[in-house]
């Protein structure tokens, strides 16, 4: 199966180097780099050759894997402050927040899963080792990792029940591949068991749970929160609430929520991020729909708040920080049948987050919250009126701090020590 897919691969990369030659003019950085070409000019910082320390490569496919890796690698950093890190990631968004929260280190697109790519790349950056955030299955890389002697970690990882039945078809085809891993630093027994489905060994899993939940930053909230409400014209009276990765269906469940939310727009503030901002649109067209005015977070002006508006936010990379301004969150994709978004984002700025009952992708970070009382499951737009009506009124309370249960070692550290034992750092 191997040799068909690097055939395949291949011809297909042959067949649409036309078309990657128009997206090299269109694009020329992302593309070149895809494609690993004129890399003494994009990478120029790196020495090609062995350097005298250790160079990892990590690699972190978007926004939320490359905060993942950010919090390993200053773990890791503290421990080996000599070794030298080259960062890629697969999307946009991940690699403008990857250069932001990475300014020494070179930080470049993944390349194509492909043979002439790869080959540069390794080539050129000849890695002592790499680390891959969550579970991304790239059987070309896997399989020069592996060829190579490039010892490689999985850290942070995870595998959806939809995608464990996909890959248990191929279980004969990727048991081999899977052990180009040494070590897999997974999140849950859950995540485990998956994994050993579709052909990891064993003895190579160890759960260390969800990087993504390390640190609650509750210090950073009493710093970052002032200023930040300062900017959004928020008074200390205000309760401002963010619904935050929401998917189609969901906004409309919330246009009728805040028609029953008492305090809209006086003293109940808001902000809907859709999941994807190609959906402003649709998201613009059921504001108006249900008679809601709004502005544009890139359009607002951040001095006042005008009556009876909800800001729409419309920009990548924001959403992160103003958690530390709010008060209360609501998390989507989990009032409707999509297995949920990350429902700790907020909690980890000390902001409390409501949720809807399709939890398949983050069941574990829900329990985590119910049992700690961060949050509250509503399930359906009944419950999600009731329970914001009761956090306006102070009815509903929640408490976010530390449990003394985590004041062990973290998943950042645990992860930190296999990634040492495995590269024999």
């Amino acid at each position: 199966m191997l040799i068909f897919y690097k055939g395949l691969v291949n011809l297909v990369y042959l067949l649409v180097s036309p078309f990657l030659f128009l997206k090299r003019r269109e694009n020329r950085r992302e593309w070149n780099l895809r494609c690993g070409l004129r890399l003494n000019e994009y990478l120029p910082i790196i020495v090609k050759g062995k350097s005298e320390g250790i160079r990892l490569w990590g690699h972190a496919s978007s926004m939320g894997e490359v905060r993942v890796l950010y919090r390993l690698l200053e773990e890791l950093l503290k421990r080996r402050p000599n070794m030298e890190i080259v960062i890629s990631t697969y999307t946009k968004t991940g690699q403008d927040l990857a250069q932001k929260l990475f300014p020494k280190s070179v930080v470049f697109y993944f390349p194509l899963d492909a043979g002439r790519p790869l080959k540069r790349y390794f080539n050129f950056l000849q890695p002592d080792g790499a680390i891959m955030v969550e579970t991304e299955i790239w059987p070309y890389f896997l399989d020069v990792c592996r060829r190579r002697n490039v010892p490689l970690v999985l850290a942070n990882g995870r595998l959806s029940e939809k995608s464990s039945r996909h890959y248990k078809r191929f279980r004969r085809s990727l048991a081999p591949l899977l052990r180009s891993y040494r070590k897999f630093a997974v999140q849950t027994e859950t995540d485990a068991d998956r994994l050993l489905e579709i052909g990891a060994d064993s003895d190579r899993l160890v759960v260390t749970g969800n990087i993504k939940h390390d640190i609650i930053d509750l210090e950073g909230r009493s710093k970052k929160r002032a200023g930040l409400r300062k900017e959004l014209g928020l008074s200390d009276d205000d309760i401002f609430v963010i619904f935050a990765s929401t998917r189609p269906g969901e906004e409309k469940i919330i246009c009728r929520v805040l028609k029953q939310v008492e305090t809209f727009p006086h003293k109940f503030k808001v902000m809907i991020a859709p999941r994807h901002l190609e959906r402003l649109e649709e998201v613009k067209t059921e504001l108006d729909v249900h008679a809601i005015g709004f502005v544009n977070f890139s359009d607002k002006d951040k001095n006042t708040w005008p009556d009876k508006r909800i800001i729409l936010m419309d920009k990548m990379g924001f959403l992160a920080d103003l958690f530390y301004a709010a008060d209360l969150a609501f998390v989507g994709g989990t009032l409707v049948p999509l297995g949920g978004h990350n429902i700790m984002e907020p909690v980890l700025t000390g902001t409390p987050v409501l949720f809807g009952p399709s939890l398949e992708n983050v069941s574990a970070a829900a329990d985590r919250i119910l049992s700690h009382n961060w949050g509250q499951l509503v399930r359906d737009e009944k419950e999600l009126t009731s329970a914001i009506n009761d956090f306006v009124s102070k009815s509903l309370l929640f408490k976010i701090e530390i449990p003394d249960g985590d004041n062990g070692r973290s998943p950042a550290q645990k992860t930190a020590s296999i990634i040492i034992e495995a590269f024999g750092l």
